[in-house]
């Protein structure tokens, strides 16, 4: 796997797979099976699988969460070799990444407004700021996102489209700890009792799966919040449609919804959501 710490020299060696498919997996580092699922999805259909490890400032609403990142280089780089992945953009400051940066104007709609957008002012502003660079920089034609962070999928679809990429964007399942617990690199910041705690969080978004119907949700929703309150802080806890996230207390028949949950447990964030059949 071929490193490199500045754009200019990536761009250069990227230039020779002008006509060849390439796949591009960006990461905030920390690497855990979900982030090296994607190298796996992306290996399948691209000539040249890029990755790159960047903790972006911008899409950071609070500043001591953006100093707790976990950073963990050497063992990202090693685990991106032994999946195969061929190149990683690693750049040696923020300043690199951001230099020729060119300002975007983009209509994300009422998804960049809903659950994480109102809970986290900013934030997908920073995403689509540092996603539109990188797209930039690497140029792909397929770009891979795990569904983990469902609404920044739909808002990387929505910015493709209105800035007229010509980019696929290839969303990845979920991966999860045999425990269930959705795989994410905030789990290393909880002790072993907290991660027992955080599996209330699937535990909450299964019993929605299986008991939501046709019909009101609000009782369940209700019911859900209680059980969610028994083990970690909620922060919000809903379902929406999957297509435009709009926020539903009525489910249809034919109609692809989603359930989403934020919650603390401990000093930690975590996100979660899960497909509702009806």
């Amino acid at each position: 796997m071929l490193i490199f710490k500045t754009q200019k020299e990536l761009r250069g060696y990227l230039e020779q797979f002008s006509t060849q498919i390439i796949g591009f997996v960006p990461t905030m580092g920390a690497l855990h099976q979900g982030h090296l699922s994607l190298i796996e999805n992306a290996k399948q259909t691209a000539d040249i699988v890029v990755c790159s490890i960047f903790v972006n400032p911008t899409q950071f609403n609070d500043s001591k969460d953006f100093e707790k990142y976990p950073i963990t280089h050497d063992q990202d780089i090693d685990l991106l070799e032994k999946k195969g992945c061929d190149v990683l953009y690693l750049p040696e400051s923020v300043e690199d990444v951001y230099q020729n940066e060119k300002k975007i104007s983009v209509d994300l709609g009422n998804i960049a407004n809903v659950m994480e957008g109102a809970n986290r002012p900013g934030h997908f502003n920073g995403v689509v700021q540092v996603v539109s660079v990188l797209f930039d920089i690497v140029k792909p034609n397929k770009a891979f996102f795990g569904l983990k962070d469902f609404q920044q999928y739909c808002i990387i679809k929505r910015m493709v489209h209105e800035l007229k990429l010509d980019i696929d964007i290839v969303g990845c399942s979920i991966v999860r700890e045999e425990s269930g617990l959705a795989m994410s690199s905030r789990n290393m910041l909880l002790t072993e009792t907290e991660k027992d705690e955080a599996l209330i969080l699937i535990q909450t978004l299964n019993y929605l799966q299986e008991n939501c119907k046709q019909g009101d949700v609000k009782h369940w929703l209700e019911n859900g919040m209680a059980l969610l309150k028994t083990q970690s802080q909620p922060e919000y806890l809903t379902i929406a449609r999957a297509d435009t996230l709009e926020t539903v207390e009525f489910l249809e028949k034919n109609t692809e919804y989603r359930a989403f949950v934020v919650a603390h447990v401990g000093n930690v964030r975590l996100i979660d959501n899960i497909e509702i059949f009806v």
